[in-house]
């Protein structure tokens, strides 16, 4: 593999990007759901929620999940905290310039843009699978954007060596161009899959794929196989962060291997760990109350320590 041949790969997700950040603030994604807003860091334009007042919490959808998903934990949560919800560089609607490389320091850097920006200091990350990894990378390298971490579905740099080579066991979304052009053909076809796969309440996987859909049909990314080139770097060191850690998983996920439920432990061996037997890959979307009591029974016994 050589670096002409990543750029050009990346470039498939990244092409266009001042036509599709103007389609994004001016069209439907400005107006799916309420109180939508995007924030433009130096190399993406971030979409987003944010709803409540209180301690702030902020959540990444999981693609191909996208804001629209997300009203029952945005109300749920805004009872106690500032809830803020946001997409992911180059997934759902959060595009990016020309110039993004989906590299683990870059994203990171990119998110940490948007926390300074939006959710100013001392923030909860409650975020999930992958970009767990980037919540720990910034509590570590800007500290005082992150006062807990209560991450979802999320693990250490190895356990999600084991996660990717799951998902692409024939090694296809890991080549470069190839992987990007099988994502966009792919994309709307692969996700009842996914959500066949990762879903445990299962009555919910039918408003999740309509959903998905929708959101395709107005132009959503899933990136996926850039994602998985350059973000997912196991070269990546990562050092225990100093703040609390809470692993939620929702144990009904089959996407995961069951040698990663709680794999956090493995770099943070403090971690407190909650398991949903009958939840999924987004125990958060499956049953909102239940991670609100969770979270909240977490913040609320550091708080009386």
């Amino acid at each position: 593999m050589t670096d002409w041949i990543t750029r050009l790969g990346l470039g498939v997700d990244t092409a266009g990007a001042g036509a599709r950040m103007r389609r994004f603030r001016e069209g439907w994604p400005a107006k799916a759901s309420p109180d939508v807003a995007f924030h433009r860091s130096p190399n993406v334009q971030f979409r987003y929620r944010a709803a409540g007042s209180g301690p702030t919490i902020v959540f990444t959808a999981d693609p191909p999940m996208s804001l629209e998903t997300y009203d029952a934990v945005i109300a749920t949560f805004a009872e106690r905290f500032r809830v803020v919800v946001l997409e992911l560089p180059a997934m759902g609607f959060s595009a990016t310039s020309e110039r993004f490389r989906f590299g683990f320091r870059e994203t990171g850097d990119e998110i940490a843009h948007f926390l300074r920006a939006v959710c100013g200091e001392g923030a909860i990350l409650a975020f999930s699978c992958a970009a767990g990894l980037s919540a720990i990378d910034i509590a570590m390298r800007a500290p005082d954007l992150c006062s807990r971490l209560a991450l979802i579905q999320a693990g250490d740099v190895a356990a999600f060596e084991v996660w990717k080579a799951g998902r692409d066991p024939k090694g296809i979304l890991a080549k470069p161009i190839v992987g990007q052009l099988v994502m966009r053909r792919l994309a709307a076809k692969r996700m009842p899959d996914w959500y066949a796969l990762s879903v445990g309440k299962r009555d919910m996987i039918a408003p999740f794929c309509a959903c998905a859909a929708t959101s395709f049909d107005h132009g959503a990314m899933w990136s996926l196989a850039s994602a998985y080139q350059c973000y997912l770097d196991p070269r990546v060191t990562l050092a225990p962060p100093r703040q609390p850690v809470l692993s939620i998983w929702g144990e009904a996920d089959r996407s995961h291997p069951p040698q990663n439920r709680h794999s956090l432990t493995r770099l943070a061996p403090q971690t407190q760990c909650v398991t949903f037997a009958d939840l999924g890959h987004t125990p958060e979307l499956e049953d909102p109350a239940r991670v609100f009591a969770a979270i909240t029974a977490f913040l609320d016994a550091r708080a009386a320590a």
